[in-house]
C-alpha cells in the first residue's frame, strides 16, 4: 500500500482482544504509526489533547464515557473509524462524519481498506460524497445481515467470544458472574454492571441486580418473573417499572 506521508493513529477499545487484533493488523503497514493504544475514553482524550493525532480507531460500546461521547467532546476532530461489534450505531456515526465503520471482528482487507480512505482525506480530497456515504451504510446493512454481533468475556485467563443470540441470561452469583448459553455455561469474574453496559439495551433487559435477560428469550412473565429457557427468574423491585415496560412493549 502506498501511501504519502505517515498516518499517526491511536487505537481505543476496553477489550484487550480486540486491540490486540488491530495493533497486529496495523504492523503490516510501514507508513502508519500507532502512537497510542487504549483502553478506555479517557485514556484516549489525554493523548487527542497533547499531540496531533491523523485518525482514531474507535470503539463505541466503553464503559462510563463512550466512543460516541468522546468523539462528541473534542473541539478538533481528527479522522475516526469506528470498530464495534453493535451494528445499531452507524447511522449515528455518519451523522458525526465517521469515514468508516468496521464491525469486529475487523479483517485485515477491511483495515486496509480503510488506511487508504484515511491517506485520501489527509492527502487533501473533499468529504464523503453523498453517494459514498450510501455506498457505506449499504455495507454496514449488508455486513448486518451476515456478522453476528459478539461480547468478549474473560474467562480462566482466555478471552472467549459470544454470539449475542447464544445468550439466555446472565447471572451474577457471589463474586462470580454465569452467561447461561445454548449450549454452556460461562463464568467469569467481570461485573455484571459491566457486561451490562457493554449489551445493547433494547435487546437485553437488567430484571434484578443478580439478572440480565435476553429479550428474545422470554417465554412468560408477570409482575414478579420472567421465564427464560425453562427457568423462572426474579424480577427485583428496583427495575420492576422499567423491565415491566419494556416486556409489555414488546408482547404488543
Amino acid at each position: 500500500m502506498q501511501m504519502a506521508r505517515n498516518i499517526k493513529c491511536i487505537i481505543v477499545d476496553d477489550e484487550p482482544l480486540a486491540r490486540s487484533v488491530l495493533v497486529d493488523h496495523a504492523q503490516q503497514i510501514d507508513q502508519l504509526e500507532v502512537v497510542a493504544v487504549c483502553a478506555n475514553a479517557v485514556e484516549a482524550f489525554g493523548h487527542l489533547q497533547k499531540e496531533e493525532i491523523d485518525l482514531v480507531f474507535l470503539d463505541i460500546k466503553m464503559p462510563k464515557i463512550s466512543g460516541l461521547e468522546l468523539l462528541e467532546s473534542l473541539d478538533h476532530q481528527p479522522l475516526v473509524a469506528f470498530t464495534t461489534a453493535y451494528r445499531e450505531f452507524a447511522i449515528k456515526a455518519f451523522e458525526l462524519d465517521a469515514i468508516d465503520y468496521l464491525l469486529k471482528p475487523v479483517s485485515l482487507p477491511r483495515f486496509m481498506k480503510t488506511i487508504s480512505k484515511a491517506n485520501k482525506y489527509l492527502m487533501g480530497s473533499n468529504a464523503l460524497e453523498v453517494s459514498d456515504q450510501t455506498a457505506q451504510k449499504n455495507t454496514v446493512s449488508n455486513q448486518q445481515a451476515s456478522e453476528p454481533e459478539l461480547l468478549y468475556i474473560k474467562s480462566q485467563r482466555k478471552i472467549i467470544k459470544l454470539d449475542l443470540c447464544d445468550i439466555n441470561y446472565i447471572e451474577s452469583l457471589n463474586d462470580k458472574v454465569i452467561i447461561h448459553t445454548n449450549e454452556n455455561e460461562v463464568m467469569t469474574t467481570q461485573r455484571i454492571g459491566y457486561l451490562e453496559e457493554k449489551l445493547p439495551k433494547n435487546k437485553f433487559i437488567r430484571i434484578h441486580r443478580s439478572f440480565i435477560i435476553s429479550a428474545k428469550k422470554v417465554a412468560a412473565f408477570n409482575s414478579i418473573m420472567v421465564e427464560v429457557k425453562g427457568k423462572e427468574l426474579p424480577i427485583g423491585r428496583n427495575y420492576r417499572a422499567q423491565a415491566l415496560s419494556i416486556l409489555q412493549k414488546r408482547a404488543k
